[in-house]
């Protein structure tokens, strides 16, 4: 009896210390960052994605095991469908747009038929920029050369995408960004250059396919701020929108780098109308590249040049709940790596990532600045280790969210705690 109820007390014993082991493993992954790198002076034939773990307890990236991954159309921009299955990658270089699974920890294999190409009868179209809807059934993409922005079905088995009835469908003067809002049904594209009137083009998405139809009133004006003085030539350039949350609904943000500023438009729920907010535009200090919305908190974050090579920063700013008009948040602007040209923000709004591209100052040598965010106030702490090595010409960044269960997570947990060759650039 005494020996049976012996091993029963050390078979417990020993469950009891997996299971806190298995718990221990499992707090050490936040999710997973993606880098596209463009290659820099190397050509597109050097394009590659990188890819990290981030460490639960301090934000710290850990480079996955795989990583870089090879991606030689010059990778552009990257979306994460919103169940972190597939990451999709607009590839500047060849006009094509590159479609991954995301594996058990975190490692990327290309789907069936990738790259997909936009058009084969047709070169130059330069897709700058991708969104996925938050349903997971749409692919987004903004053309900078053609001005238009295509769009594609998700294959919800393999992730392989489909070009939808009508694709392409016209935008704005050289469009730069493109986003879907949280309800799924608008899409809202960037649009502009240098000393000319730049736009948001605004679609309603066709639930069935993907289609795109231009919203009452489209494209909507980004205005050129009167205030500023000394100006040499009157002209506003949207580079990047995102969407948050607000008591009445819902706002886009839009960053204007030639202009130094953020626009704020108020979203009507049901027709997608955009109506600009008097409140705006907010001060950026120098040239806003991208900005992100912390989807878990009331803050947004903006990359940019300011204040001169070899640090650019990164803007914070507490979101007003009712009106979404912006406040500096206490700190800002924090200091990044060179040129920060995206910005990313992990899935439980714990961490913030920006991609630093480098220029021929320093050989294009790429690195990604993360931060701690304080849910109090939004402001941001270097994690340790920052910045980390990234490839040559970072170009955008992404987060996805680890899925925390399944022989995929447990094959994660057991990378993470891994040796690492890769060290961080100090």
């Amino acid at each position: 009896m005494f020996k049976l109820s012996k091993a029963f007390f050390l078979g417990c014993c020993l469950c009891l210390v997996c299971a806190a082991k298995e718990t221990t493993l499992q707090a050490q992954s936040a999710g997973l960052v993606y880098v596209t790198n463009a290659g820099g002076n190397s050509g597109a034939a050097a394009g590659s994605i990188s890819a990290y773990s981030i460490d639960s307890q301090t934000g710290s990236l850990l480079p996955v095991p795989g990583s870089p991954f090879a991606d030689p159309g010059g990778p552009w921009s990257i979306a994460v469908d919103p169940k972190s299955r597939f990451a999709y990658i607009a590839n500047r270089g060849d006009d094509t747009i590159s479609a991954y699974a995301i594996g058990g920890t975190g490692a990327l294999t290309p789907v069936p038929g990738s790259p997909f190409p936009q058009d084969p009868t047709a070169s130059g179209e330069l897709p700058v920029s991708v969104a996925v809807d938050p349903a997971g059934k749409f692919v987004f993409v903004a053309n900078y050369n053609y001005r238009t922005v295509r769009a594609y079905q998700i294959d919800q088995n393999t992730g392989a995408l489909t070009q939808a009835p009508g694709s392409p469908f016209p935008a704005g003067t050289n469009p730069q960004s493109v986003t879907v809002d949280l309800s799924g049904k608008f899409v809202y594209v960037a649009s502009g250059y240098h000393n000319a009137n730049g736009t948001v083009s605004a679609y309603t998405i066709e639930q069935s396919n993907g289609s795109l139809t231009p919203i009452p009133g489209s494209p909507f004006t980004v205005p050129t701020d009167r205030s500023k003085t000394g100006f040499p030539a009157p002209g506003t350039m949207p580079c990047s929108v995102t969407v948050h949350a607000t008591a009445a609904g819902q706002a886009l943000y839009v960053a204007d780098s030639f202009q130094n500023g953020i626009w704020l438009y108020v979203i009507d729920g049901a027709t997608g109308v955009l109506a600009l907010s008097p409140a705006s535009p907010f001060s950026v200090p120098g040239g806003p590249y991208s900005v992100k919305a912390n989807s878990s908190g009331p803050f947004l974050y903006a990359s940019n040049s300011y204040p001169s090579y070899p640090t650019g920063s990164v803007a914070g700013y507490t979101i007003d709940t009712v009106t979404g008009s912006l406040t500096a948040v206490p700190g800002s602007p924090f200091v990044a790596g060179a040129v920060p040209v995206g910005t990313a923000v992990d899935p439980a709004g714990r961490f913030v990532f920006t991609a630093n591209q480098g220029s021929s100052m320093n050989n294009f040598t790429g690195t990604v600045s993360a931060y701690a965010v304080d849910a109090n106030t939004g402001a941001l702490a270097p994690v340790p280790g920052s910045p980390f090595a990234a490839g040559l010409e970072p170009t955008s960044i992404a987060t996805a969210r680890d899925p925390g269960a399944g022989a995929g997570a447990r094959q994660r947990r057991k990378a993470l705690n891994a040796p690492v060759k890769g060290k961080p650039i100090y």
